[in-house]
């Protein structure tokens, strides 16, 4: 079971960030305000057998999340090179950010200190900079499925 921290919660601003993809580009956030939805994933990195499944999962319906105007960020803790091994794996089409010093996991108060890592978790980002869905899990397994991502972002576009 996770410890919980202090998190932004759905209705506020989504933290502003810039990480490094797995092709060494930096990648803000706000590149997409105004633009497109973002699923912002978190997922625990590549020897978590979990994440990897999560992370097959969002990309099997990337094409839906694109077709919606939504981006798919997922950020995890392993460096560049590792994170361009899951990237090619798996044919993953989305952004796969760097977080070694897991920063922005803190930030989105999803730090589990206890297993010094991230939460598996996910935040609906609207065009406008605002959370709009949040889903934690209480383990590492505990991911949302793309049907309720999906049904999420329907209520955001009919807004």
């Amino acid at each position: 079971m996770y410890r919980m921290g202090s998190r932004p919660q759905v209705g506020e601003k989504a933290p502003g960030f810039i990480l490094r993809d797995c092709l060494g580009e930096d990648i803000g956030l706000s590149e997409y305000k105004g633009k497109r939805n973002v699923i912002l994933a978190f997922y625990r990195g590549q020897s978590d057998k979990y994440s990897m499944e999560w992370l097959s999962q969002l990309r099997d319906d990337y094409i839906a999340f694109r077709g919606m105007d939504t981006e798919v960020l997922a950020v995890g803790p392993d460096n560049i090179e590792n994170t361009l091994n899951i990237g090619g794996r798996y044919d993953i089409p989305f952004k796969l950010l760097c977080d070694p010093g897991l920063e922005v996991v803190r930030q989105y108060g999803v730090y589990d200190d206890i297993m010094d890592n991230a939460m598996t978790s996910a935040f609906l980002i609207d065009m406008e900079g605002i959370i709009r869905y949040m889903y934690v899990g209480k383990v590492p397994q505990d991911v949302p499925s793309n049907v309720e991502l999906i049904k999420h972002l329907r209520d955001v576009i009919s807004e």
